[in-house]
């Protein structure tokens, strides 16, 4: 196979990301061509849409997802993260690649100390869990706010807020940065499942998954399958307060999440440890539910 079709989105993160694999596999397969193909998906053509009931499932992949099953693309680069927890029929993630960092990080207008973050600060997100977990440390205002990550960014200043909590992966991935940054430790701040990984994704059938599977990065994988599994379980959408972070040792996994009510007053936050990926997520989801009621 000498050429093949990738779908992706037409955001500067999603064209890094997808550039990225492309170098990858270029690499572990020598005189391999891609062609980029950009799809627009529902997250693109409404940006300003807030997260929430109204925003679909799946809302920035559907749309390339069905240029996949229709055979227009013959793979497609996801920020794994975005995807559903239901696999889609048809197709199979045929490689997750190293991962990128995983934590998050706060962009602050000013030095922010995490132990005396002040009342009324008022912090730009439109994540239901960066919102539950900062709402543990003072009496916060949180101000929905959406777009690509530079513009995101530059609402700290238009919109006149003390700051924004985003990705790290995608702020080094951009080389985006700032005077004042702060990186948000995993122990207390545990990041969205599959924050910082990417899924390759191809038909079940299709030869390409051969091609592709050569940029797999086992250890990366068995993570994220447990934090999806975590997320599964619960039977969590993108709109529900949970934090889950994987960690491989040789064949054991160890997974910490944070799962909280929907009015973010209650948190029930555990780790488990095994050699299963699947079941760790499952067990851990499982015990959190019961201890949250």
């Amino acid at each position: 196979m000498s050429k093949l079709r990738v779908g992706t989105r037409g955001s500067d993160l999603a064209l890094w990301q997808t550039g990225w694999v492309c170098d990858r596999l270029r690499e572990a397969h020598p005189g391999l061509e891609i062609e980029r193909i950009i799809i627009k998906t529902h997250g693109d053509v409404r940006p300003d849409e807030p997260f929430g009931g109204d925003l679909p499932v799946g809302a920035f992949v559907t749309a390339i997802e069905r240029a996949l099953q229709s055979s227009e693309v013959d793979f497609a680069v996801h920020s794994y993260k975005d995807l559903q927890t239901a696999e889609t029929a048809g197709l199979t993630i045929a490689a997750v690649p190293v991962r990128e960092v995983v934590h998050d990080v706060l962009l602050s207008r000013a030095p922010v100390d995490l132990a005396r973050v002040p009342n009324g600060f008022r912090l730009g997100t439109s994540s239901p869990r960066r919102a539950a977990q900062f709402r543990r440390l003072a009496e916060i205002e949180v101000v929905a706010i959406r777009g690509n990550v530079p513009t995101r960014v530059a609402k700290l200043e238009s919109d006149k807020l003390d700051g924004v909590v985003l990705a790290g992966a995608g702020l080094k991935r951009l080389g985006i940065t700032h005077p004042h940054m702060t990186a948000l430790p995993t122990d207390r701040f545990p990041p969205a499942p599959a924050q910082g990984a990417l899924a390759v994704q191809t038909r079940s059938d299709d030869p390409a998954q051969a091609v592709i599977a050569a940029i797999d990065h086992r250890k990366t994988r068995r993570a994220v399958d447990a934090e999806r599994s975590f997320l599964r379980t619960i039977a969590a959408g993108c709109h529900t307060p949970v934090a889950a972070l994987g960690s491989v040792n040789g064949d054991s996994i160890r997974l910490h999440a944070q799962l909280f009510s929907d009015d973010y007053t209650r948190v029930a936050e555990g780790v488990e440890e095994g050699g299963d990926p699947v079941e760790v997520g499952a067990a851990l989801a499982r015990r959190l539910l019961h201890e949250l009621g």
